[in-house]
């Protein structure tokens, strides 16, 4: 069973780019607190879905694919918040965001 995360809101200029962090061990997620409410719902649901799939992935023994990863953790998010994933798609394509996608595909992270 998932550890409960702690929960942050933190300012923009605290996890710029990023709407959202998530760490593992202890459970932690960081959520920008300048994000309309729907968005954050969201990225919370895609963040605590991060940890949820390490954990599973460390109990098997199993390495992290970081894109498989975020593939998942947007299905999950868009299940429980669908007008917060739909916004925030469209905040993603602001040119700041999509540089910071290709820099994440380009390091493999």
């Amino acid at each position: 069973m998932m550890k409960k995360p702690k929960i942050t809101y933190v300012s923009k200029s605290k996890i710029y780019p990023a709407f959202g962090d998530a760490h593992e061990s202890p459970p932690r997620i960081k959520i920008r607190e300048d994000l309309p409410k729907a968005v954050k719902k969201y990225v919370l649901e895609h963040e605590k879905y991060h940890i949820k799939d390490w954990q599973r992935l460390a109990k098997e023994n199993k390495k992290y694919n970081w894109v498989w990863g975020e593939i998942k953790a947007c299905v999950y998010g868009v299940l429980k918040h669908p007008l917060g994933a739909l916004l925030c798609g469209i905040m993603t394509l602001h040119p700041y965001r999509l540089k910071f996608y290709l820099q994440r595909i380009k390091k493999g992270e």
